[in-house]
């Protein structure tokens, strides 16, 4: 069976193109599952789950769809554009997409109107990557009424820049796993042990932004490391066992929680952070590196990461202080949160194994 729940809050696609002939563009547009089912109910039980041979049966369906909603132009006349039938599944974050492929037969400059899932999906958005042989383009559509006109030549390096910025910061929110393990995190300044004395408290877990924000930007360094030398090729690791050395580090960290098996949270921090960065170089390479820009694509990705995590921080604060200052809450809320985000680790790892 294949999951198709509700669509996230963060309705992404992603429209991957190269030109592989002067008027020729070959590559594909991956689609949550999800957001298939929402818009157009391909689940014919209704159940929330598709089996392979109910997809295959309405692929007709779905390339009818496209063939409305993505059109692609050249001086005002339709680019002749073949959805093709040999499509393919995979994982992302935990969400099954639609792999379609597409081929482009067009001279340019070629002009991109998509509007779908606009109207169905909440926060939709389609991240075009387009490989070109004289450069290479990213953009981001996130309306119908805004069409995208494919440049020739590749892109400055600050647009780069900030494609890669919004695309870190969109990747932590909905990185279930990655946020979880932040908000781990954040339960141990509310949860001391006991038998620490004031001043160890001041210098391990004390309840402040300043420390906060300085063991999540160490877990950044941390997974900035193994992104950067994964991303560039300079290691390889299987994304299969990354991302079950992840959910391990999620159940861990909630049972720490409890625990306090490590006091010395830095040090978990970063070594479970060099984890996380194999599974954000895995988010990275779906994107694809920009080839003029890989040290600012990178970087933006990073740094996007970094703001998106203190972006968490200030939401949980207010739940934080709530905690901290009501003790019988306290007692109650952090072990059920701690051990419901452990079982839920514990899940992904037998899953993802």
């Amino acid at each position: 069976m294949i999951s198709a729940t509700q669509a996230h809050e963060f309705s992404t696609a992603n429209l991957t193109l190269k030109q592989t002939a002067d008027d020729r563009h070959e590559g594909y547009l991956a689609i949550a599952l999800s957001d298939l089912q929402q818009t157009l109910n391909l689940d014919p039980t209704h159940d929330g789950n598709l089996t392979w041979a109910d997809l295959k049966s309405s692929h007709p369906k779905v390339i009818n769809y496209f063939q409305k909603s993505a059109d692609f132009n050249s001086s005002d006349e339709s680019c002749d554009v073949s959805w093709g039938s040999d499509i393919s599944l995979q994982d992302s974050y935990g969400e099954t997409l639609l792999k379609q492929p597409v081929t482009i037969t067009c001279s340019q400059p070629i002009t991109v109107h998509y509007t779908a899932f606009f109207n169905t999906t909440s926060d939709h958005k389609l991240l075009i990557n387009w490989e070109l042989t004289e450069g290479q383009t990213q953009a981001i559509i996130q309306s119908p009424e805004q069409p995208f006109a494919v440049s020739t030549s590749s892109q400055s390096a600050w647009d780069t820049f900030l494609f890669y910025l919004y695309q870190g910061m969109i990747h932590i929110w909905i990185g279930l796993d990655h946020v979880l393990f932040v908000l781990t995190l954040l339960l141990h300044f509310v949860n001391k042990p006991a038998s620490q004395n004031t001043s160890t408290l001041k210098t391990a877990n004390a309840f402040n932004l300043k420390s906060m924000v300085w063991l999540v930007t160490g877990f950044t360094i941390a997974h900035s490391i193994t992104l950067t030398l994964t991303a560039l090729d300079w290691i390889s690791v299987s994304s299969k066992w990354a991302e079950v050395g992840i959910a391990i580090s999620v159940a861990y960290s909630a049972l720490n929680v409890v625990t306090h098996w490590i006091k010395r949270l830095m040090l978990m921090t970063v070594a479970f952070g060099l984890l996380h960065g194999l599974g954000f170089a895995g988010a990275l390479s779906e994107l694809g590196l920009c080839k003029s820009h890989q040290l600012t694509s990178i970087i933006g990705f990073n740094l996007g990461v970094e703001i998106g995590q203190i972006a968490i921080i200030l939401a949980a604060l207010p739940v934080l202080w709530l905690l901290k200052a009501k003790e019988s809450l306290r007692k109650f809320v952090v072990p059920a949160s701690s051990l419901a985000i452990f079982a839920l680790g514990m899940f992904w790892v037998w899953e993802r194994i």
